[in-house]
């Protein structure tokens, strides 16, 4: 009987625990998460929105970064979020090897793009033929077919660096 007494109160005494610190972690949320009306947030920028470029490239010991801009180029505001995607294309229009890996840094984050503002990713590649690829190791792009985030349409966008060699592996950062 007393081992049942003493089981019983500490259930008792861990539910009140448990409670209070149910209570105790509601109070510490701030009052205006909870209240707080949902923000009203721009539409998402459509690729009919947006001109792209991309930056003179920064080369050395075989390392390759430039930075791929979208630009709005409509008058209404819009939104980027996240990663796009992409594919290298040949003078002809033919598709190349095009292995594009998200990179953290940095990560996504919501961009408000006013008219005439521009978000960019950071591209990493290398022009340095990896083992088994001749030299050069694939033809050099002409351009750029652009996905925006959250689209499916692509944007052309001129080429301004050299060979993409691995297979056209491109390291490429969220827009920031």
């Amino acid at each position: 009987m007393a081992v049942n007494r003493r089981i019983g109160a500490r259930i008792l005494q861990t539910s009140a625990g448990l409670l209070a610190a149910g209570a105790l972690a509601g109070a510490a949320l701030p009052a205006q998460a909870q209240d707080a009306p949902d923000q009203p947030r721009d539409p998402r920028c459509h690729t009919s929105q947006l001109t792209g470029s991309m930056s003179p490239v920064e080369a050395g010991a075989g390392q390759r970064y430039a930075d791929l801009s979208l630009t709005n180029s409509s008058d209404q505001f819009c939104t980027l979020y996240g990663y796009g995607g992409m594919q290298l294309v040949d003078a002809a229009g033919n598709p190349l090897p095009t292995n594009v890996t998200r990179t953290p840094n940095p990560g996504p984050a919501l961009i408000d793009l006013p008219p005439g503002a521009s978000a960019a990713a950071t591209l990493h590649w290398t022009a340095v033929p990896h083992e088994g690829e001749g030299d050069p190791c694939q033809p050099a792009p002409a351009s750029l077919q652009v996905i925006p985030p959250d689209e499916t349409e692509p944007l052309p966008v001129t080429w301004t660096g050299d060979v993409v060699c691995g297979g056209g592996a491109i390291g490429e950062s969220a827009y920031h």
